[in-house]
């Protein structure tokens, strides 16, 4: 995650509840498990993991390939929920490893696959990209999965939570990754793909998340500056939905594959 100081704050105080606050879409894990349906064996890391909840999944698709698994995040406060995570499911806790995205602790072509979920933002990308390039053997893949600034936008949040839009710049379009990726000589984009998700909930659900702080994002206003745009949310959703007790709406997210050239 961020080694910046507000970013590693949220994440140690939401580090307990993040699992009962963040929705953990399984159809990504779906469709990375086809992608790698040739592998006869995975040794991968999970990249920015927090505390496990891909990796989790990740395992459970593909317990029958994967040799080892890291979990690598900056908080060490995310990291310390991985492994009571692991022992509720009954499951092995994977090698857990306290680093920056930047500077990661693994042998040049240790791995052939790296996997990051809704954690990118939080990097520093041509240096993320750089490491991923080193690490991964020739053919190696890497997994993306974030969301697009475009898609923030028609988010609840983006549409609704005044400000949020704006406040949120840490997110990249398509083009932006795209881009990035060209600057690294032997990682090439494979394919992207792009996921919906019908969510709902309730107005006081909602406005439950964002007092305690659902996304970083929130961590970007001031404390009298959230409480008055929680007001106006409570009062946008009320406007704007017949019933409070059903708020509907789309996400989207984006999965791009790359994989490393010999």
């Amino acid at each position: 995650m961020s080694t910046d100081y507000n970013h590693r704050d949220h994440f140690r105080h939401i580090a307990p509840q993040y699992r009962s606050l963040r929705t953990t879409d399984r159809e990504p894990i779906i469709y990375i498990e086809r992608q790698l349906d040739a592998l006869r064996k995975i040794e991968a890391a999970d990249i920015g993991c927090g505390t496990g909840r891909y990796t989790q999944l990740l395992s459970r698709h593909l317990r029958d390939k994967i040799t080892f698994m890291y979990c690598i995040d900056y908080s060490a406060n995310m990291l310390g929920q991985i492994g009571r995570n692991f022992e509720k499911a009954g499951s092995r806790t994977p090698d857990i490893i306290k680093s920056s995205a930047m500077c990661l602790p693994l042998r040049d072509e240790s791995l052939n696959c790296i996997f990051t979920f809704n954690a990118v933002h939080h990097f520093t990308l041509m240096d993320f990209l750089r490491e991923t390039e080193r690490i991964l053997r020739d053919g190696g893949f890497l997994f993306i999965y974030t969301r697009l600034r475009s898609q923030n936008s028609r988010s609840v949040w983006g549409r609704f939570f005044p400000k949020f839009d704006s406040k949120e710049t840490r997110l990249y379009e398509e083009h932006d990754l795209q881009h990035a990726i060209t600057k690294i000589p032997r990682l090439r984009l494979q394919k992207s793909q792009t996921f919906t998700f019908d969510r709902k909930s309730t107005l006081e659900s909602l406005i439950g998340r964002a007092e305690k702080k659902y996304y970083s994002t929130f961590d970007l206003y001031s404390r009298s500056e959230l409480e008055l745009a929680l007001d106006e949310f409570r009062d946008n959703l009320r406007d704007h939905f017949d019933d409070p007790t059903k708020i509907q709406w789309v996400d989207g997210n984006i999965l791009l594959i790359l994989q490393k050239t010999e």
